[in-house]
């Protein structure tokens, strides 16, 4: 069977799919001239618009899903002047898409053979943009000079600083509060969890005098780290161990634990044991624990758990969101009740400028810095998988920039202590 026959099924039953009450708008044009429009459009929130430059998008969309939807913008199938509005327009009208037993029967009687007619005219380039290797100056082309990767804490907009704040500024706004959360104190030993580039440790030293122990699994985030940890000075109270979160027990114990987005990695099936290992760790006097995670509402999560995703595909292979709930839930169990939970705040709404921030940067820099660091690290990378490459990263800060928008990503920061620890009576 011809894909020419197959496309125009496939495009019906992709719009037929819409079979509920639609807020909003989409416009989508198609490579003709044609024009569709979901839902109705209004002068005070005009439709934003995909163009279809390749009609395999709708069987790529029929197959599978959102992640088709991925793919196809990542190969150029589609292209949209505003993929973050896209985003947010699927999001609101995720319950008037329509799971028929007509569109299920179809697919899978089709979808064996136009899956592997499908995946073989593209398929290398997309595992290409999968699975090449990322370097530390493709991420310091598009954070900001800290290299703080995760949530930061921004200004209220009626303050009048806020207009002209910094991504830096904000980052090291956010790297304060868990400082104060945590009551870290000139004498402390401090173990983070997750290194990243060093930020953290290096603020809680510089803020504190505090000496610090971060640990990473990346021997490339360790090298980095250790350099900024050198220029400014503080070698001789951080120190960056390479080793698996579960294998720290020659370390001994630490008065204060922090872990800045590394939940994230750690899995679903082992939430319980990470928290158990926290407890093992932390003093049973006095200790405080800090842990910053991205979440997903409990809605969806089952669903998710079950699922791959865009991101779990192409950006954290083996990621995975808890709610918030299951991380309260996983302290308690994982400590067996002796980490209490002190506070609970939200800062996902603090995580779309980021993105903004971070997508800006990541194509001001594209050429000039991101290409020459991608050729070094695969000498083998084509200038087709350059350009899938660099959609998927566009993809990714739109993605979730639109799920922070309407709430369907959340960051939460945790701040747990022991049962005797009077440090967080105190004012922080």
């Amino acid at each position: 069977m011809a894909l020419s026959y197959v496309l125009p099924v496939a495009k019906r039953l992709v719009l037929g799919s819409f079979s509920g009450e639609i807020s909003g708008a989409l416009t989508i044009d198609g490579p003709n001239d044609d024009s569709i429009t979901l839902g109705e459009t209004s002068l005070a929130a005009p439709a934003p618009k995909v163009r279809v430059l390749n009609e395999s998008f709708w069987l790529r969309v029929l197959l599978f899903g959102d992640i088709g939807f991925a793919e196809s913008y990542m190969l150029h199938e589609i292209s949209t002047t505003d993929l973050t509005a896209v985003f947010e327009f699927f999001i609101h009208n995720s319950a008037a898409v329509s799971t028929t037993t007509t569109l299920g029967l179809v697919t899978s009687m089709v979808g064996n053979f136009f899956r592997r007619t499908i995946n073989d005219i593209t398929s290398s380039h997309l595992n290409a943009a999968a699975h090449y290797s990322i370097s530390n100056e493709m991420f310091t082309a598009f954070l900001s000079p800290d290299m703080t990767y995760s949530a930061p804490i921004w200004l209220p907009l009626s303050n009048p600083l806020s207009k002209t704040e910094t991504l830096e500024e904000a980052q090291l706004r956010k790297l304060q509060y868990a400082i104060r959360q945590t009551r870290i104190r000139e004498s402390d030993h401090v173990l983070e969890i997750g290194t990243g580039w060093g930020s953290f440790a290096i603020a809680a030293v510089r803020m504190t005098g505090c000496r610090v122990t971060t640990v990473t699994l990346s021997g490339e985030q360790k090298r980095l780290a250790e350099e900024h940890i050198r220029r400014s000075g503080m070698e001789n109270r951080i120190e960056v161990v390479q080793a698996d979160y579960r294998e720290l027990g020659g370390l001994g114990t630490f008065d204060k634990i922090v872990s800045i987005e590394m939940i994230e990695h750690v899995g679903h099936e082992f939430l319980d044991a990470y928290f158990e290992c926290v407890d093992r760790y932390l003093k049973r006097d006095g200790g405080i624990g800090y842990f910053q995670c991205i979440t997903i509402p409990e809605t969806r999560y089952e669903r998710y758990r079950r699922s791959e995703d865009f991101i779990k595909k192409y950006i954290f292979p083996g990621g995975h969101l808890p709610t918030v709930s299951g991380l309260v839930a996983s302290i308690n169990r994982g400590s067996k009740g002796r980490l209490i939970v002190e506070e609970i705040k939200s800062v996902g709404k603090h995580y779309s400028k980021a993105l903004r921030c971070w997508n800006a940067q990541f194509q001001a820099n594209f050429e000039t810095n991101i290409v020459p660091a991608l050729k070094q690290a695969n000498p083998s990378m084509t200038t087709a998988e350059i350009k899938v490459f660099r959609k998927k990263w566009e993809y990714y800060f739109c993605y979730c920039e639109a799920g922070f928008n309407t709430k369907a990503l959340g960051d939460v920061a945790i701040t747990v202590g022991r049962e005797n620890c009077v440090a967080l009576l105190e004012e922080e």
